[in-house]
């Protein structure tokens, strides 16, 4: 007889515990026999298993379907129980003997039911018998016996079936197959194959067709009866020219079989189910559909949560605890509930994960159920800090119409729109435009706003909402971040070039005419400064020429008595700014002083100047000055090539006048305008910040006792 099946010792040992009153734990040691040819056994874990545990009234209390749900040991309320074990993939009704020794301990089933008492304070080990459930069936048709004439037969074919028939022809049994759909195999000489037998089916028939080249076709049908799972059956095939049929069919019962063992083990917990779900993948919410789930618990179910929430507490149900979730409780281990609409509108995200606690008789336990819904996927959202853009991405789970993405900057009144495109697999994409407003500055240039509330900007916070055919529905928020600084911006380091008179190759902030005036540009201190210091600077008049205390990003060089200020520094933009900000306190004066002609004259209020320009350079800007008319002097206002090195991109620029009012210094923003809202700087020199106490220093025009403290440059977006 064949033995194939799974052993289980039976109630090896018990040993004492401290438990809750009248409960007991078993461990469950099952080891799988699968029925093969000689080989070596060794553990595996069924690619398909299925256990079940059952009162001894018969009601169902646990089912699981993989080894790593299971817990040991398992408690158990003192008294009577039994466990199902199935094992293996019954789709596989039949299937020829695959040369891989592990394919076909997975390809085999198993099946085995066991009673046991659970013994309250103690731990039993118990023991299931699970044997195989597939009929093994060995063909030999030997074609190089000389005691027969099977080697004359060509185009042999031999059928097997798992079916009740009563074919007298292979005519008959071709017919009897195709319409019971009875599981078949086929083979042209000595093979092996594995039947699982239809419920009900005892028998195995089968058919031979062949040519014999002078008796023409030779066919022959005939049938096993009474044949039994887990049992192996040897059919040899002879033809012979004998008068009584041509062919001599032998049919045994294979008494010898090899096994291999394999062990797992059984470790039961709560589970929670539902018709359709899977636990292992992510599951389709179809919007406005109801989702209905079950918890079942070999042991009492006492708490139940959800995102940290308890609708069951106490083995009692928590009414309104979850608004969508309503819950029922079945029995003491089984408890229904259900998530309508409602509450999955009010789960954020397109790939939602409910997080579930179950607490039982046995302990804690966590399990996590994976949706896909209508909703923003907020993991694929990304920004663009320069092109001041977002890209977004939602699901829709229905056909629909317009699928549209509005947003806006956290506090804004009024949602831009942009419209999403289908990219397959339900799912959305689009990209937001950045808002600009166009304007002309004071000598007549086309210049850019950008609107900050409804383009991309660093450092904010964004709210964006998906709106479907006209509904609003799913919300999120997008937070732009940025590390972009200025380096050396709050003029703390004392050993900055612009605090000297060697300026030639400042890294990054400079002054002009240090060497000779050393008030200019000095580390220094006023009240609401940003830090111990800030920078002061002071005009200076000597023999009529007027020096403008400054401070900027470049280098100064001097040859004679005239200076050459080269404007620009290499800087890494991460982001495009809104506004430059600062803080300053001032006192500018009126025009003393008018070497070269301005459009300011003595006696006139003068101006200061603070700006920033992102500009495009090939190389630095050079402005002279001192004893001979100015050269290079620029301005970025006008316009995109107000210089010869390359593009102006943007700037801001403000010309305080009078006195800050106080005596503290106030925090300036200077809005940044541009020219072109596209081109990313990449030059050699891309950024300057400039700052002096005259606009028309440069002339060496201005008041020489004006002063200004600045500190803390920075960027807003």
């Amino acid at each position: 007889m064949l033995m194939a099946g799974v052993a289980l010792m039976v109630a090896a040992c018990e040993k004492e515990l401290s438990t809750v009153a009248e409960e007991g734990a078993v461990n469950f040691d099952i080891d799988l026999k699968a029925q093969t040819r000689a080989v070596n056994g060794g553990d595996f874990t069924p690619e398909i298993l299925k256990v079940r545990i059952y009162r001894e009234d018969g009601e169902l209390i646990r089912r699981y379907t993989s080894m790593e749900e299971i817990p040991a040991p398992l408690y158990l309320v003192a008294g009577n129980y039994s466990v199902l074990v199935e094992a293996g993939d019954k789709e596989q009704t039949a299937f020829v003997d695959p040369a891989d020794e592990a394919q076909l301990q997975q390809l085999l089933c198993y099946r085995g039911e066991q009673p046991f008492t659970v013994a309250a304070h103690t731990t039993s080990n118990i023991a299931v018998k699970c044997p195989t459930l597939n009929t093994k069936t060995s063909v030999t048709f030997d074609t190089t016996s000389t005691e027969n004439e099977n080697s004359l037969l060509e185009g042999v074919e031999i059928q097997l079936a798992a079916m009740n028939t009563t074919a007298a022809s292979v005519a008959d049994f071709e017919a009897d197959l195709t319409a019971q759909e009875a599981p078949a195999l086929g083979f042209e000489g000595t093979a092996t194959g594995y039947f699982l037998l239809p419920e009900g089916v005892t028998t195995i028939a089968w058919a031979f067709s062949a040519t014999h080249p002078e008796d023409g076709a030779i066919e022959k049908v005939g049938k096993i009866e009474n044949v039994e799972s887990g049992k192996g059956y040897k059919l040899t095939f002879v033809y012979s020219k004998s008068p009584d049929g041509l062919m001599t069919i032998q049919v045994l019962v294979d008494d010898t079989v090899d096994e291999i063992e394999n062990g797992f083990d059984f470790k039961p917990q709560p589970e929670i189910t539902g018709e359709g779900i899977n636990n292992a993948a992510v599951n389709l919410y179809q919007s406005g559909s109801t989702v209905t789930l079950v918890c079942e618990s070999i042991n009492d179910l006492e708490q139940l949560t959800l995102g940290g929430v308890a609708f069951l507490k106490d083995g009692a149900v928590v009414e309104g605890a979850i608004p969508g979730l309503t819950a029922t409780v079945v029995n003491s281990t089984k408890v229904e509930f259900t998530l309508d609409s409602s509450f999955f509108a009010s789960v954020a995200g397109a790939y939602p994960t409910l997080e579930f606690g179950m607490t039982d008789t046995g302990g804690d336990y966590q399990q996590k159920l994976k949706f896909v819904k209508t909703g923003l996927n907020s993991a694929a959202t990304t920004y663009d800090l320069w092109a001041n853009t977002a890209s977004f991405e939602a699901v829709v789970t229905d056909a629909a119409q317009s699928v549209v993405v509005r947003y806006r900057r956290q506090g804004a009144a009024e949602w831009a729109e942009t419209t999403l495109t289908a990219a397959g697999n339900m799912t959305y994409t689009g990209v937001s435009t950045a808002v600009w407003s166009e304007s002309t500055n004071v000598n007549g240039h086309t210049i850019y706003t950008p609107d900050t509330t409804k383009s991309i900007f660093a450092n904010a916070t964004y709210e964006y909402q998906l709106v479907v055919d006209g509904v609003a529905g799913d919300t999120a928020t997008l937070q732009t971040t940025t590390t972009q600084t200025i380096p050396y911006a709050t003029l703390e380091d004392t050993s900055l070039s612009c605090w000297g008179s060697s300026n030639e190759s400042a890294p990054f902030w400079g002054s002009g005419n240090n060497t000779y005036k050393s008030s200019l540009c000095v580390q220094s201190s006023y009240a609401g400064q940003q830090g111990s210091y800030c920078a002061k600077l002071e005009s200076s008049e000597t023999l009529g020429m007027l020096a403008a205390g400054n401070i900027f990003t470049g280098t100064f060089t001097m040859s004679g008595f005239s200076g050459t200020v080269g404007f620009g520094v290499k800087y890494d933009w991460l982001a495009r700014p809104s506004a430059l900000k600062v803080k300053v306190w001032h006192n500018i004066g009126n025009v003393t002083t008018t070497k070269y002609a301005t459009e300011i004259a003595e006696g006139d209020p003068d101006q200061a100047v603070i700006q920033a320009v992102v500009i495009d350079w090939s190389t630095r800007h050079n402005v002279t000055s001192g004893s001979a008319t100015p050269t290079g002097v620029w301005s970025p206002e006008n316009g995109a090539d107000a210089s010869a090195s390359g593009k102006v991109i943007g700037y801001g620029v403000v010309y305080p006048t009078g006195q800050t009012a106080g005596d503290q210094m106030v925090e300036l923003e200077i809005p940044i305008v541009w020219y072109d809202k596209v081109t990313k700087p990449s030059g050699n020199y891309t950024l300057i910040v400039s700052s002096a106490t005259s606009r028309y220093g440069d002339y060496m025009n201005g008041c020489n006792s004006n002063v200004m403290y600045i500190d803390d440059y920075r960027w807003a977006y």
